[in-house]
């Protein structure tokens, strides 16, 4: 009878513990990501809980991309490649016009 209760004692416990472990697994890759200040928080969060739920399949990748941080470009980057590709089209355009076709 006493061996009973104790199997059972036993079993909630670790059910228990393997629920905390589960729970700790699912929040880790949201809270990197957050102690980063990574700009994707809430998507790497929402990928960790998936991931759990779908046996660690999306796990890993939320873990990775929490420590990824995008590069960041600067406004000044962007709008010199804007020009660039802006002259680009504009001679390309020339060029279909010279050879008779219409832009």
């Amino acid at each position: 009878m006493v061996l009973n209760i104790l199997t059972i004692v036993v079993l909630i416990a670790l059910v228990g513990m393997i629920g905390v472990a589960v729970a700790f697994l699912g929040m880790l890759p949201g809270k990197i990501a957050k102690g980063r200040n990574h700009p994707q928080v809430e998507a790497i969060n929402v990928a960790s809980w998936l991931g759990i739920i779908t046996l660690g399949v999306l796990w890993p990748f939320a873990l990775i991309w929490a420590y990824i941080r995008p590069r960041e470009q600067s406004a000044v980057e962007g709008s010199e490649k804007l020009a660039g590709l802006e002259s680009r089209v504009e001679s390309l355009e020339e060029q279909i016009r010279r050879l008779g076709g219409t832009p």
